[in-house]
């Protein structure tokens, strides 16, 4: 396999890394105006999205495996290249780092902003889930008579 195909993988996981970083800033953006359906929404994309890191984590080991570099880790990566393709996967592997220190500071400030925000958290769950069981289910008028 050659390495353009590592490369593209990575500028994926690239854009996937930016996209969490949106989602994030938008989780931030919920907990401080307290909108918590969106908070709800942007919880469960980014559930969504562990997945999905998960798989693209194994389609990497694999990806490096076909190159013969298993267990070599993004920053090792230019070093352990063919030197004609070391500035083009130097650049793209910084990009991918850079990303991820980004994502890693937005979830660091999300997580801090909700731990601050718990207590208020925390009291609108349970004011929704008072509301969820005082709602009586509805009740069928109809009878079914049978002959």
């Amino acid at each position: 396999m050659e390495i353009q195909k590592y490369l593209s993988f990575l500028s994926d996981l690239q854009k996937c890394l930016d996209s969490l970083t949106a989602l994030e800033n938008r989780k931030i953006k919920a907990v401080q105006t307290a909108d918590f359906d969106e908070l709800d929404r942007c919880i469960k994309l980014e559930q969504a999205a562990a997945l999905d890191l998960r798989g693209r984590e194994q389609k990497r080991a694999e990806l490096l495996k076909q190159l013969g570099l298993p267990d070599v880790s993004l920053r090792e990566l230019p070093s352990r290249c063919p030197v004609e393709s070391r500035g083009q996967v130097s650049a793209v592997t910084e990009e991918v780092l850079r990303s991820y220190q980004v994502l890693a500071s937005a979830q660091t400030a999300a997580r801090t902003l909700m731990e601050s925000n718990l207590r208020h958290i925390q009291q609108e769950l349970d004011r929704r889930e008072e509301k969820r069981q005082a709602t009586p289910a509805p009740h069928s008028t109809q009878t079914d008579f049978r002959v």
